[in-house]
């Protein structure tokens, strides 16, 4: 692919409604990496697999890799997708649950969503809540790292069973803050005792058990960077997440059109490559992906991104796109949520 194809790999965009508008079938045909669907995406079983098999084959059309296409279904009051999708039950209603519950929770998730088309679930969270009023009490499996690692751990491979590809979310830890990243700045004052003691076990825990990529939040943690946001910050995303973890797999950053990011999108994005994100999220904010490209390729030319950091993203997002799946017919789909 040409450089700014290979740049393009690493935007994952927004698409506005239940069928693929035109301005997203020319990003696709220009090399973005993936797509991810919220709940305007979905109306029916049928429209869902229609538009996931309109956006892969515009990418074949295209000539391009596939797509990535996520979603975050968590369940409960983070569930893209309704009924007859699995959707009922917030993570914090397992937190009781034994490991080969989660497994079979997370492959039957993943035999859904791969049954629509969507290759990858932005999920779990595996932030470790100790608020009971903090911004993850009803997203997190629990206040004990240990187990929540565990459960994380299980629900994991059993998303991967089924082809799916499982995301541990919001590194380095959102379980003691009740602000919203979606709104306003965060700062973690812990140090790095108490980051090692209970938000980092169950990453580290998620990354055993084969976790696809991590998702970086917003959040400044003082004792890992004190003057840039962990989404925007080569400290935490080269120097912890890949130096001292040694972590192979994909790094995804947070929507970066949320209030807690200091730059405006396009900039944000182009950071956030810089500190060594593989995957930039333009959720909400597609519109700035033209201007994205334009930043990232005028770096590049200029010697500010080199051609090792952009080679080693390309290898990351290659690898696991080799593995995924092709779509199944729309008849399987609804054989596997009748089962349900």
């Amino acid at each position: 692919m040409e450089i700014r194809a290979q740049l393009a790999q690493s935007l994952i965009i927004g698409c506005p409604g239940l069928t693929m508008d035109d301005f997203t079938g020319e990003l696709i045909a220009q090399g973005v990496g993936g797509i991810i669907l919220f709940a305007a995406n979905y109306a029916s079983p049928f429209q869902l697999w229609n538009l996931t098999w309109q956006l892969q084959e515009t990418a074949r059309r295209a000539a391009r890799p596939r797509l990535f296409i996520m979603v975050d279904q968590e369940g409960g009051s983070v569930a893209r997708l309704k009924a007859p999708f699995t959707h009922e039950h917030d993570f914090s209603s397992f937190r009781q649950s034994g490991e080969e519950d989660m497994y079979a929770y997370g492959r039957q998730i993943g035999r859904e969503l791969t049954g629509a088309g969507i290759n990858w679930n932005l999920a779990p969270v595996v932030d470790v809540n100790l608020w009971p009023e903090g911004i993850m009490a009803r997203r997190s499996l629990g206040n004990d790292p240990v187990r929540t690692g565990k459960l994380a751990g299980a629900y994991i491979r059993g998303l991967r069973a089924a082809g799916c590809m499982a995301c541990a979310k919001h590194f380095p830890g959102l379980g003691r803050t009740d602000t919203d990243t979606h709104k306003l700045a965060v700062s973690v004052e812990l140090g790095l005792k108490e980051l090692a003691a209970i938000e980092f076990k169950p990453f580290r825990a998620a990354i055993k058990a084969g976790v696809d990529g991590v998702l970086v939040s917003h959040a400044i943690f003082r004792a890992l960077d004190p003057d840039r946001p962990s989404s925007l910050s080569p400290l935490v995303i080269e120097g912890l997440l890949r130096r001292k973890w040694a972590f192979e797999g994909l790094v995804l950053s947070d929507d970066l059109s949320m209030g807690a990011v200091p730059l405006p999108p396009a900039q944000a994005a182009a950071a956030a490559y810089r500190a060594g994100t593989d995957l930039l999220l333009l959720c909400r904010s597609a519109q700035h992906a033209p201007r994205v490209l334009d930043l990232l390729a005028e770096e590049y030319k200029e010697g500010i991104i080199s051609r090792d950091r952009l080679g080693a993203g390309i290898r990351r997002i290659a690898k696991a796109k080799a593995a995924l799946p092709g779509n199944t017919g729309y008849e399987e789909l609804m054989k596997i949520l009748i089962e349900r």
